[in-house]
């Protein structure tokens, strides 16, 4: 029996024939649940989950709420895990072979975090309405990088950051989208912006706040709606009641408002006045819901005589500051450390960039500098540097990034920095990045040769399946056979099968059909028939019977065959498809993600070149419009429409704010 009210969709029942794995967190029962036959794989992969209760706990000041913990780990799920209350749901997937575990960083760490922070924040207290989503997974999704932060380190948790922001940003789609809103269909609501962006909008909270003001707004918030359902307005009111810190604006412009910073940004030195004058201009476009962002941002000034930390507020569409310096900058550093959402073009020289990758001490700080000269071709100064921090950088998602980086540059000499650093790595999730990144590098038969040697008999599996689906990207001429060397020979769970089984797609090779056909098929390992379903639609493009086969697998029961045969048909550019994927629709055996990317997959079909594709990968959200397309040839009576539409949502989020304001505002009961 649970003491505390929970929202009817957080209700589960699971039966089935499972093995358990009893644990314990200050005398509350923590349970794990296998399928039979894969109970030993329950330690290794979430024995850490007392200790991510120990941590929230402190941090939220407020003890795990409910009278148990269980996480049941299920086959065919729709999801990589749901928060049912006091017993998470997740994939069987996630119980990682100890071998493949070992070379995962941090493992099922993110899922187990994130779902495990909704039991405080989408289960003790549940947002109200779906405009709201962010409540729930904005705060999962910040909670795993709080764990991550404790366990792993600053650098890592920045790294994780980092990268996401990169993720929202290459989503143009949801920039003039604002988190809080009311517009969605069919669960377009749990998109990057509820998760990724929601998740960042508490981290520039707790950067502003500071420590102490924003956790101690979080127990409030926790301890006032125990139990209920919650706006953002509630939190908001938290916050200020708690703190005494008026949030308005930025919940205005971060929650209620849309985008992000766009800045350009560029300085000079002045020798005679000995001081650094910096030109901040914002440059999104201000339209609908994006405005211009009030935004606090350290720069930091590195001269001869060290480093120096001046805080800043950028509020105006172009500002000037100016800043003491004795001599000229070897560096200079908008918002130091990567802490408020933004993208920036900073108009610094070559020699500055490479400075700031060598001495920078924030790894977002260096990081950024690696995507600017990624961008600089033909220069043996830049692979050299770039060389040196994948060899040498103190945090491995530097090294990655450089990595990364030098597969982008493409040249004869960022191979040979690559091949350098692929001696040196001994992390597997470094290597998995080096072999990755020479998977670019075509027409060069030597890295060929390697990736084959690296596929046969390296030290890390995940650096194997890395150089199988590299060498399917290259064309490599011996890559088939290398691929079904892979496929009939042992892995764990079939690593290796299913990095090659992906690596025939993008090889192209028809002769590899019959194979990929006979993996297709009901029986085969789930994950080897989703991999193989997709490659199969990259060939024979021609071949209807080929379609009809994969429209086939849309029927099924299994969701994650189901999944593949959706973007599988998309992909493959079949109109044939349509039908089976509109029948699709019509099923009532559909999870909330899955409505809109087969709609995306059936117009990607009627309309080719008018629909990005999105595979599934947990953020979801709608291609932007392309030139030409409807939304922007309309008529006025449609702009009209469109407007009256938006100031709609206004006055129902207004409305919230103001219900919020009177409640916090009226005299107490008699």
């Amino acid at each position: 029996r649970e003491t505390v009210p929970s929202s009817t969709y957080l209700i589960t029942v699971v039966a089935g024939e499972f093995e358990e794995v009893k644990d314990s967190w200050r005398g509350v029962p923590v349970t794990y649940y296998a399928p039979k036959g894969r109970g030993d794989r329950l330690s290794v992969n979430y024995s850490r989950t007392p200790a991510m209760m120990d941590l929230f706990s402190k941090k939220l000041g407020v003890e795990y709420p409910w009278e148990k913990y269980a996480q049941v780990m299920v086959d065919d799920f729709v999801a990589g895990g749901m928060e049912n209350s006091s017993a998470t749901t997740n994939t069987s997937s996630s119980l990682n072979h100890p071998k493949i575990a070992a070379e995962m960083l941090t493992d099922e760490d993110g899922l187990i975090s994130h779902e495990l922070g909704h039991q405080w924040f989408g289960d003790l207290v549940t947002c109200k309405d779906w405009g709201d989503i962010w409540l729930n997974e904005g705060f999962a999704t910040f909670m795993e990088n709080v764990w991550t932060e404790a366990h792993y380190g600053k650098d890592q948790a920045d790294y994780e950051r980092w990268e996401g922001g990169r993720g929202w940003f290459s989503q143009p789609n949801l920039f003039d989208k604002p988190i809080v809103r009311y517009d969605f269909e069919d669960s377009s609501e749990f998109d990057a912006n509820a998760y990724t962006k929601g998740g960042w909008v508490l981290h520039m909270l707790r950067y502003q706040l500071g420590d102490d003001a924003f956790y101690r707004g979080l127990k409030h918030y926790l301890e006032a709606n125990r139990g209920k359902n919650v706006v953002t307005a509630d939190l908001a009111k938290s916050i200020e009641e708690s703190s005494h810190v008026n949030v308005d604006r930025f919940f205005s412009q971060w929650l209620y408002g849309a985008g992000a910073p766009k800045f350009d940004l560029g300085y000079s030195h002045d020798r005679d006045k000995h001081q650094v004058e910096l030109t901040v201009k914002q440059t999104q476009k201000v339209e609908g819901r994006v405005g211009i962002f009030h935004v606090p941002v350290n720069v930091e000034i590195t001269t001869a005589s060290g480093p120096k930390l001046y805080p800043v507020t950028v509020s105006k569409a172009e500002q000037i500051f100016t800043f003491p310096a004795d001599s000229a900058p070897l560096m200079v550093l908008f918002d130091k450390g990567d802490n408020i959402l933004k993208s920036a073009e900073f108009h610094k020289e070559k020699k500055e960039w490479l400075y700031q990758l060598k001495n920078a001490g924030e790894f977002a700080d260096r990081a950024d500098a690696v995507s600017v000269l990624e961008k600089i071709k033909n220069d043996d100064e830049v692979v050299s540097a770039l060389g040196n921090a994948l060899r040498n950088d103190k945090f491995w998602g530097l090294r990655a990034t450089a990595a990364d980086a030098l597969g982008k540059i493409g040249s004869p000499a960022a191979a040979k920095q690559l091949l350098e650093g692929l001696d040196s790595a001994n992390e597997a999730w470094v290597r998995y990045h080096i072999v990755t990144a020479l998977g670019s590098f075509k027409d060069d038969s030597a890295i060929a040769v390697r990736l084959t040697e690296i596929a046969r008999a390296d030290r890390s599996y995940r650096a194997r399946a890395a150089a199988l689906q590299a060498l399917g990207r290259l064309k490599a001429p011996a890559a088939l056979a290398t691929l079904e060397a892979a496929i009939s020979g042992d892995s764990p769970d079939g690593y290796l099968r299913n990095a090659a089984l992906r690596g025939l797609g993008p090889l192209g090779d028809d002769k590899a059909v019959s194979l990929l056909e006979q993996w297709s098929v009901p029986g085969k390992p789930i994950e080897s028939r989703t991999a193989a379903i997709r490659s199969l639609a990259s060939l024979e493009k021609n071949n209807q019977g080929i379609t009809k086969q994969i429209a086939g697998y849309l029927s099924e029961p299994n969701f994650p065959v189901r999944m593949a045969a959706v973007f599988a048909l998309g992909g493959r550019g079949d109109a044939v498809a349509v039908p089976a994927l509109e029948a699709l629709l019509k099923s009532d055996d559909l999870s909330i993600e899955m409505v809109p990317m087969i709609k995306r997959q059936i117009a990607s079909l009627k309309k080719p070149a008018a629909t990005k594709l999105t595979p599934p990968n947990g953020d979801g959200g709608e291609s932007a419009d392309t030139p030409g397309s409807a939304s922007e040839t309309s008529g006025d009576s449609e702009v009209v429409l469109e407007r009256l539409d938006k100031l709609e949502l206004l006055v129902q989020e207004m409305n919230q704010r103001l219900k919020a304001i009177e409640t916090h505002l009226a005299p107490p009961k008699p």
